[in-house]
């Protein structure tokens, strides 16, 4: 996963590199993921957790070894404990008490442990792997989840772009008006309350203009937080906002969709993690047996004298011990029916969620299409109200057409602009939610 991460950054770099020299980054939408799926770091804590997963792999593995140890244990005893002694055991006449036993007591031990089977074991490097695969799944939704914040924030960057320019476009056409107005205010021609009015109309342009303009920076903020890049950073997207032909909404295989879904794809992963608990609680009556084994070497002398021979004595053993639970299994019996009622509710939500995708998919083409077809519609009454606009403009400025009427035109004008607007924004919003229903 790091070395294709690493290999994306240099290609992605040498392809930008003189942009990003002059502080300026002229990016597609495709660049724009690559770039936020780098630069994120919430991805890549993400990576972390699928490391450890693979480290808990080893760990688990590890348990199969057998456990060898080195010991040493010295002793001195001061006093030793008096042994009673009958009458005649040492040819002496009477019962006494005599101090048996050498003062210096060394112990130098290796010992191995070695279960030849325990219950579970391999079940857990059955889980362990597992829930790499969960983790590896978790990693995969949240590169998608970046992938749509950012195609988000990027569309929203040229739907404000769209409104920055159609409100430039609006301000320039009163900036004619108000210009034309001031003419005929000078001329003689037009009252001068009228040529207020339509001063007025041009400020208010205006205003909305930097409104906009004020909207088209915000947005451009928000893509570079998504995409976590220095703010000093000049972005500029280069993609249209709509593509030239529509998207395709027929002709899907919806169980393979389905199948690919992230979130089908983790429950099917749990369902699997839940039959292998199951496994390994049932495996928990079974005896855990285990091989041990000891060679040592014990001092006993009066004094620390290590260099004689005569005072060390070899002690060796070897044995299989067998460990069978007996109230465990009375406790291990609940977590067979909590592994059982767990695996039944995973099998549920599963189905759920397959109809849940399957609905989920349904409804975002209809609203996909619905959306291609609106704006459409919307794109071409915009087309249509700004060529009557441009006439009526025209038949303005020679005096046939009064402004009063040519303002009204423009409200229509304004209100085509805002339908189209609205269209573009469901078109966008129905074009995520479409892609995200097919695990794009």
């Amino acid at each position: 996963m790091k070395k294709i991460i690493y290999i994306t950054t240099i290609i992605f770099l040498l392809g930008i590199g003189k942009t990003i020299a002059q502080d300026t980054l002229k990016l597609s939408l495709k660049q724009a993921i690559e770039l936020g799926l780098n630069n994120r770091n919430d991805l890549k804590s993400v990576y972390v957790n699928a490391n450890i997963a693979k480290n808990n792999i080893d760990k688990a593995k590890k348990e199969l070894l057998p456990d060898i140890s080195v010991n040493s244990e010295i002793k001195y005893y001061d006093k030793l404990q008096p042994t009673y002694v009958p009458a005649g055991i040492l040819n002496n006449k009477g019962a006494e008490k005599l101090s048996l036993g050498m003062k210096s007591n060394t112990l130098v031990s290796l010992d191995l442990n070695y279960s030849i089977y325990k219950p579970g074991l391999s079940q857990n490097i059955k889980i362990a792997k597992n829930d790499l695969l969960l983790s590896q799944e978790k990693s995969r939704a949240k590169q998608l989840d970046i992938k749509t914040e950012i195609s988000m924030a990027y569309y929203n960057v040229l739907l404000k772009q769209i409104q920055f320019d159609i409100t430039r476009e609006i301000q320039m056409r009163y900036k004619f008006y108000n210009d034309l107005a001031k003419a005929k205010l000078d001329n003689g021609t037009l009252l001068e309350s009228d040529a207020l009015q339509v001063d007025l109309d041009y400020k208010n342009a205006v205003s909305n203009t930097n409104k906009n303009e004020q909207n088209y920076s915000l947005a451009v903020q928000n893509l570079k937080y998504k995409m976590n890049v220095l703010p000093a950073v000049i972005i500029l997207c280069t993609d249209s906002l709509i593509g030239s032909d529509d998207i395709p909404t027929t002709g899907f295989d919806y169980e393979n969709i389905i199948i690919k879904r992230s979130e089908i794809k983790q429950l099917e992963i749990k369902v699997s993690n839940n039959y292998l608990e199951f496994t390994k609680a049932r495996l928990n009556y079974l005896p855990t047996v285990s091989l041990f084994a000891n060679y040592s070497q014990v001092f006993a002398g009066s004094q620390f004298t290590y260099g004689n021979n005569f005072y060390w004595s070899p002690v060796d053993y070897i044995g299989i011990k067998f460990s069978i639970p007996i109230t465990g299994n009375f406790k291990n019996g609940s977590n067979v029916r909590d592994s059982k009622l767990k695996i039944k509710q995973m099998e549920y939500d599963l189905k759920q969620k397959k109809a849940d995708i399957t609905y989920e998919i349904q409804q975002a083409t209809s609203k996909l299409n619905n959306a291609q077809k609106n704006l459409t519609i919307a794109q071409d009454n915009y087309l249509l109200s700004r060529k009557i606009c441009e006439q009526k403009k025209n038949q303005y400025t020679v005096g046939s057409f009064s402004y009063e009427k040519l303002i009204e035109i423009e409200n229509t004008l304004n209100d085509t602009e805002n339908n189209y607007i609205s269209a573009v924004y469901d078109f966008l919003v129905a074009k995520i939610e479409y892609q995200q229903s097919l695990g794009e």
